[in-house]
């Protein structure tokens, strides 16, 4: 019996996973910014320019900022307001930006941002010569004085950016936005750089606020509760808007560079919430991100970023669809198992999204293996970490990501292991292996590296045993070894040492199959002691470990898929006459029992167990068993029958067949000679007589 090829997602499971994730109705691009993000309200009452500037040195320093931040974003209902006073508070709200009170701080940032925004601020950043604003006369004179320069001082925005960018990175600050948003008026600085022109200078200019911007909104949506608020079609629009749009420049490419990768780590940060997959389908993220694998591929931080989005994508059928339409994109990540192979963080993932989408669809497991010609390098990428698995190193280096700016959550990367690598390019290689066509190539034209696969494997299950707490490394490695065997017909009869590789294996695999901590487990051991037992070489080896005396108890297991590969295995291991003729009497009483458990629904464990029975009718069967075998055919038979008069069921139809054959060469009663060597089975008693009187001279 050959159990089927077994394709494996994140998580090795026996089943593809069903859940499709629908595209909601279309978005369209041409909203106003018109709502801040839901946050908790403060009361705080509006006032009037002079209240503000008669109160500038209050001791109460919140009060009068908060008051300040609600003067300035209520700013078109203020039109008493002279340019004076307003550069009076602004100079006042710079000034509480390095208060030793961290809740006034946030409100001077907030204050100050919604100040620049009110003049007109793209003239202010990006006007050569603006116009300069002008005092009114003074009482008594006819002289008009210019506005003093705090409003003209493009540097003013900048280093507001700077401090709050600084002030991001700390928990305190952040967690204190979860009841004072400051993400709204960052989108709105946002909103109105989008009417600025995309050519070189422009852009040079801009991306210095651009970057400090988005490394706050990154170091925001870190924090949960905030990142809910910003998922929606609104931001992320205005976020796409600023990905990958920019002509590109060698004078600013660092630059540009940075922003991408702020971008990147931003939209990271958001994809942990469960609406992202959607939010970033329909609103033109995914494209962005196969053009950053398109275009920037030797871009270490900005690949990084992106593809810890798109694995964390991938679990989504619709979004491997539209990865799989950029061969190219496909193509530079297949790459990476050879230019980033000693990275384990861009291992996991790249492993990790392919394993997926492998998953989903035959044709990137094709494309991989003879289009991108990139199967041999992940095997040489399975060979690195598994020799620091087996041979871990007590120091191992660092790698210099920890000092990159794309370093914003280290700590959680820092944790990931070389298992954690081996895991994934495993599934990745199992998934690949579902071809016939590769498997069958692999095994003639890649004999020496298909053994070696199978050792180091091996290797891995000896050293990870303990199945409740390293159950996914073991499911993995099962599973791969199942993919592999499956195209192995016989040994390679010449290679004694692979041989016993394969010996080794029977016996290791006894650990996994024999035990009742994990079922899943069970089945994948099962899976490749079914496609063991094919080769008539190892069946020895097989009832020599005693591993086919497990197997039958199995089938009293209250798991059917249990069941099912324990028949595939017996059904191979019938095919030796020894064993069958050691077992014969066990196997009936367990697979009878079997029968009469089974219902019409699980007509393939049926089959299995009746082509098991059939291999086990011969002249020989004691009549105690022959009648046995007879009432558990037929009542099971009984049940079909009723179910194919109501409809036809061709399943069904065959299991009748297989029903049918059983009555018919059912041995009939008789009696059988006893003397040694003779096996002959006589209808009466008189007969029998006879036969001895005549055959044997007694």
């Amino acid at each position: 019996m050959n159990p089927e090829k077994k394709l494996t997602l994140n998580k090795i499971t026996l089943n593809r996973p069903l859940q499709k994730i629908g595209l909601p109705p279309k978005i369209t691009l041409n909203k106003q910014l018109d709502s801040r993000p839901q946050s908790s309200k403060i009361d705080i009452q509006s006032v009037n320019i002079n209240w503000l500037v008669d109160n500038i040195q209050q001791e109460n320093k919140l009060e009068w900022i908060q008051k300040c931040y609600v003067f300035f974003k209520d700013w078109t209902q203020n039109t008493e307001c002279n340019d004076q006073g307003k550069e009076q508070i602004l100079k006042q709200s710079i000034q509480l930006l390095d208060y030793n009170d961290l809740q006034v701080r946030l409100y001077a940032i907030k204050a100050a941002l919604f100040g620049f925004t009110t003049l007109n601020l793209l003239e202010l950043l990006f006007q050569k010569q603006p116009k300069p604003l002008l005092r009114r006369p003074k009482s008594g004179s006819k002289i008009q004085e210019q506005l003093p320069s705090l409003l003209y001082q493009p540097q003013q925005v900048l280093a507001i950016l700077q401090k709050t960018a600084q002030l991001s990175n700390e928990n305190v600050f952040v967690n204190l936005i979860n009841d004072n948003s400051l993400s709204f008026v960052l989108f709105r600085i946002l909103k109105l750089f989008t009417q600025l022109p995309k050519d070189q200078p422009t852009t040079s200019q801009q991306l210095p606020y651009l970057n400090l911007i988005f490394i706050i909104i990154k170091n925001i949506a870190n924090n949960q509760k905030e990142a809910q608020k910003l998922l929606q079609p609104i931001y992320i629009q205005l976020i796409d808007s600023y990905l990958h749009t920019f002509p590109f420049d060698q004078t600013y490419e660092k630059d540009l560079l940075n922003l991408y990768t702020t971008i990147t780590a931003t939209l990271r940060n958001l994809a942990n919430e469960n609406n992202s997959v959607e939010m970033y389908l329909q609103n033109g993220i995914i494209k962005k991100l196969v053009i950053s694998m398109v275009s920037f591929s030797n871009s270490y931080e900005l690949i990084l970023n992106t593809l810890r989005i798109m694995s964390k994508m991938s679990l989504s059928k619709e979004c491997c669809e539209y990865f799989l339409q950029s061969t190219e994109a496909m193509q530079n990540i297949s790459s990476f198992f050879k230019t980033y192979q000693t990275n384990i963080y861009i291992i996991i993932r790249a492993s990790f999204l392919l394993a997926n989408m492998t998953t989903y669809f035959e044709g990137i497991r094709q494309l991989i293996y003879y289009k991108f010609n990139q199967f041999g390098d992940i095997l040489k990428c399975f060979d690195y970490y598994w020799a620091k698995e087996i041979a871990p190193q007590q120091l191992n280096q660092i790698d210099q990501f920890s000092q990159s700016r794309a370093a914003w959550d280290f700590q959680i990367l820092q944790s990931e292991k070389d298992i954690d690598a081996l895991i994934r390019i495993i599934r990745l290689i199992a998934n690949i292996l579902t071809i016939e066509q590769i498997g069958l190539d692999i095994l003639k034209n890649y004999s020496n590296e298909y053994r070696i696969l199978i050792s180091k494997l091996l290797k891995l299950l000896q050293k990870n045993t303990a199945i409740s707490k390293q159950q996914e490394i073991i499911s993995c490695t099962l599973s791969c070894l199942s993919n592999l065997t499956f195209y192995e017909k016989q040994t390679f009869l010449n290679d004694f040492e692979y041989k016993n590789v394969k010996f080794e294996l029977i016996a290791t695999l006894g650990h996994f199959i024999i035990q009742n901590e994990d079922q899943e487990i069970c089945c994948d051991g099962l899976r490749v002691l079914s496609n063991l037992s094919r080769q008539k070489d190892l069946i020895k080896q097989i009832m020599k470990s005693r591993i086919s005396e497990g197997v039958i108890v199995l089938l009293d297991s209250n798991s059917r898929e249990v069941v099912y590969y324990c028949l595939g295995v017996i059904l191979n291991l019938l095919q030796d006459s020894e064993f069958k003729k050691k077992e014969n009497i066990n196997i009936i009483d367990y697979i009878t029992q079997v029968l009469n458990d089974c219902t019409t629904n699980e007509n393939d464990i049926a089959n299995l167990g009746l082509k098991c029975l059939i291999l086990l009718l011969d002249s020989n069967l004691n009549s105690e068993y022959a009648t046995k075998i007879e009432k558990a055919v037929q009542s099971f038979g009984i049940v079909c029958d009723q179910v194919l008069k109501v409809k036809e069921n061709n399943e069904l139809s065959n299991t009748r067949q297989l029903i049918n054959q059983i009555i018919n060469n059912i041995p009939e009663e008789g009696f059988p000679c006893m003397q040694p060597n003779c096996g002959r089975v006589l209808k009466t008693q008189k007969e029998l007589q006879d036969h001895i009187s005549r055959r044997h001279k007694l």
